[in-house]
């Protein structure tokens, strides 16, 4: 990614990890939900191409958003026929994604760019994101439950229990929505240091170029 698309990510990164907050915590629900959002950023960017090469500019925010919106829906009745148990408990919370800034503002980018290297840019940034959620959904599996989840055969959700509950102790709290919240502020301080240190060496290898 450019430094400009780092910027735009790193800025929208702190309102979507706040809207998982709501999510149960645990690893599979994520899995999911980076589906959703990798497919979503697909079929986005592929109709904000189309539209903009018919050259239906006054319609063009009312189709994509039906384009993601309608995904989502597409997405939604696939899990319920594969895995019913994760689409009853997601419920409405699998629509959030579609309202989300990132997305809107990762398919809404960089439209002077062929399409190609715009597929390719905006589905980077979605897994970007993607694990950082991830990190967060498997904390809160791991810490908050003691146990880690996945998908498993018959339509049913695979769970492992790592940690009873005396050994997981306090470390419950992080399965709590406070817990979740410390947890959320602590992941974006983390990114927003990771990020400075990155523009802090490319600083210092453009003035080493430089002499």
């Amino acid at each position: 990614m450019e430094i400009n698309e780092k910027n735009t990510f790193y800025k929208y990164l702190p309102l979507n990890l706040a809207l998982l907050i709501p999510f149960p915590g645990r690893f599979v629900y994520g899995l999911i939900i980076m589906l959703e959002m990798l497919l979503i950023t697909l079929t986005g960017t592929l109709v904000n191409a189309l539209v903009n090469k018919l050259k239906l500019k006054e319609l063009k925010t009312v189709i994509i958003l039906l384009t993601m919106i309608a995904t989502t829906i597409l997405f939604r009745q696939i899990l319920v026929v594969t895995y019913t148990e994760i689409a009853l408990t997601l419920g409405y919370l699998i629509y959030l994604p579609p309202v989300s800034l990132f997305l809107i503002q990762v398919i809404y980018s960089d439209l002077e760019n062929p399409l190609a290297k715009r597929l390719k840019t905006n589905i980077i940034q979605t897994l970007l994101f993607s694990l950082n959620a991830l990190f967060l959904f498997l904390f809160r599996d791991l810490a908050g439950f003691g146990t880690f989840t996945f998908f498993s055969k018959n339509h049913m959700i695979y769970e492992k229990v790592l940690f009873d509950s005396d050994t997981v102790g306090i470390f419950s709290f992080f399965a709590t929505l406070p817990g979740v919240m410390i947890i959320t502020a602590c992941l974006l301080f983390l990114n927003i240091f990771t990020h400075e240190k990155i523009k802090i060496l490319k600083r210092v290898e453009k003035q080493n170029d430089i002499y």
